[in-house]
């Protein structure tokens, strides 16, 4: 008799099933169908990828992680994790699933915006749903944005119609509770013309001796729009997290995203932007401040399809201790996208022999008027910084402080609301307060 031999994928997906999506319309039963028919062919990513030479997901694959929902989650637990002096609609959502009774949601059809979470959204707003869902992340050879696809349990749903403007940011809260967690939340985001729209994504941990968090983010900026999206990763130090953020901009649009790795055991971040209309910006930005053991991959990709369009792309790095930090970026210009304007720096610093930094930025360019530039620096604080400020009577570890602020602030200054950039900038002193 012939014996069947499981894969550590073949187990891994088996845990992931027993979920029941049944009750959705078809197009978005089309999704997940083909989202588990790609995963049939890929396999977890090893780093004989090029993408993932510098990350090993092998402990990932042969851990059973699977979806469970979360019990005994008291107010208390949640307010913990919101951001102070913030006034923003809230979404909570508890290992991918919609915790109702800490949200505030805004449902009126003839409204100005929707704010709700994205199960609702595919009944009661299919028509604003079914275009975009899954539209951008269509890839085959992606093993876990197929992985999210096919077994996304709920999201944040932010639609602003064409003129309007979103009257505060919306904030959208994920949380992991209990061990052996897989969550797989997924947010769409949906500006039309010239609408304007500010959303700030949390990740953080309530309890968990370990945990997989599969996230993704679509974002549609439309003719005109500006959306701007601060994405905050600070779980704990059992959680692996592996995220992938999708946005298309049309003409004369704007997109920003501020990127701030704070904590966990594994971060893996996969940027990909789409500059589809003429005369738009695309903003990248990332502030990534490293302790201990942590492991964190920033991988970038912006399309320049259309012509006089201008991405900025600022990425700053500081690693301490064992932690490692990993930078992938490519600006790829079409041949039709002349007068593009396109800049990528990414900057490390090192505070420890045992820190590292791979950095490889990278230009694909098929126009010939265009303005393109990259760079990459990995070093140590300036020491004659350092030692005029010792110099003062200023004692290392804040002169060391002094410095890390300056240094990181240039990117944390583009973060417009004022309490989310005081948040981060907290989150980062006590991260690196806490292990020194």
């Amino acid at each position: 008799m012939a014996t069947i031999t499981l894969t550590d994928k073949d187990r891994f997906l088996i845990n992931q099933e027993g979920q029941d999506f049944s009750h959705e319309a078809k197009t978005f039963i089309k999704i997940r169908e083909l989202a588990l028919k790609n995963l049939k062919g890929l396999d977890f990513p090893t780093r004989k990828l090029e993408d993932w030479k510098y990350t090993n997901l092998r402990e990932v694959s042969k851990t059973e992680f699977r979806p469970q929902t979360a019990v005994n989650i008291i107010e208390e637990k949640i307010k913990a994790h919101k951001i102070p002096n913030l006034d923003a609609y809230v979404l909570v959502f508890v290992n991918g699933f919609f915790a109702p009774k800490f949200s505030n949601t805004v449902e009126e059809k003839d409204g100005d915006f929707i704010v709700t979470n994205l199960n609702k959204a595919k009944k009661d707003f299919i028509k604003l749903v079914e275009p975009h869902l899954g539209f951008q992340t269509r890839a085959k050879d992606q093993f876990f944005v197929n992985l999210n696809s096919a077994f996304s349990q709920d999201g944040g749903f932010i639609y602003v119609k064409s003129k309007a403007v979103l009257d505060k940011p919306v904030h959208i809260i994920n949380l992991v509770d209990g061990d052996l967690v897989a969550s797989y939340p997924r947010n769409l985001i949906v500006a039309e013309k010239s609408a304007k729209a500010k959303v700030v994504v949390s990740y953080e941990t309530i309890d968990s001796n370990s945990a997989l968090s599969n996230v993704i983010n679509e974002v549609v900026v439309a003719e005109g729009a500006n959306v701007i999206l601060d994405k905050i990763q600070n779980e704990n130090s059992n959680t692996y997290h592996i995220g992938a953020d999708f946005a298309t901009q049309q003409k004369d649009s704007i997109f920003t995203i501020n990127t701030i790795p704070a904590n966990a055991k594994l971060i893996r971040n996969n940027l990909n932007i789409v500059i589809n209309g003429t005369n738009s910006v695309a903003n990248l930005y990332g502030a990534i401040c490293l302790n201990g053991d942590i492991h964190v991959d920033n991988q970038t990709f912006v399309d320049h399809a259309k012509p006089n369009c201008e991405s900025n792309e600022l990425y700053k790095t500081v690693v301490n201790d064992s932690a490692t930090s990993i930078f992938n970026g490519k600006i790829y210009v079409n041949q039709i996208a002349q007068k593009t304007n396109a800049f990528q720096s990414n900057a490390n610093i090192l505070l420890s022999d045992d820190a590292r930094a791979n950095s490889k930025p990278q230009l694909e360019i098929y126009a010939d008027d265009v303005k393109c530039s990259h760079g990459c620096t990995i070093g140590q604080f300036d020491n004659e910084a350092l030692f005029y400020l010792k110099s003062r009577g200023i004692r290392e570890e804040v002169a060391q402080k002094v410095l890390l602020d300056a240094f990181i602030g240039e990117v944390l200054d583009n973060i417009e609301e004022e309490p989310v950039r005081k948040y981060v900038d907290q989150l980062i002193a006590d991260n690196f307060n806490s292990k020194n």
